[in-house]
């Protein structure tokens, strides 16, 4: 009974594959069809990068200042803090 269930198997994957007229091997019809969503795909892509609002050189200046200030002035509170909780340490250290 198994070997019947396997020759079956093994006669059904046959067919399949068997080629048609034009000697190809025959396609499985549930396959996705990529190239047509890759070309939609970069369609949509292409239009929604057409609608983005681009800014301005100067804008770009400013907010990369901005940055750059918020940045140091981060980077010295956590400089202040970090040698704030140094001297703490040490002086709990010497006690």
């Amino acid at each position: 009974m198994a070997d019947e269930k396997i020759e079956a198997i093994k006669s059904e994957k046959s067919e399949s594959a068997k080629p048609d007229k034009s000697g190809k091997p025959a396609k499985n019809k549930k396959e996705p069809r990529f190239r047509p969503a890759v070309i939609k795909f970069f369609r949509d892509f292409k239009g929604e990068f057409k609608k983005i609002s681009w800014p301005t050189r100067q804008t770009v200046f400013r907010n990369t200042l901005a940055t750059l200030a918020m940045c140091a002035v981060i980077g010295l509170f956590v400089i202040l803090f970090d040698l704030g909780l140094t001297g703490l340490i040490q002086l709990m250290m010497s006690l």
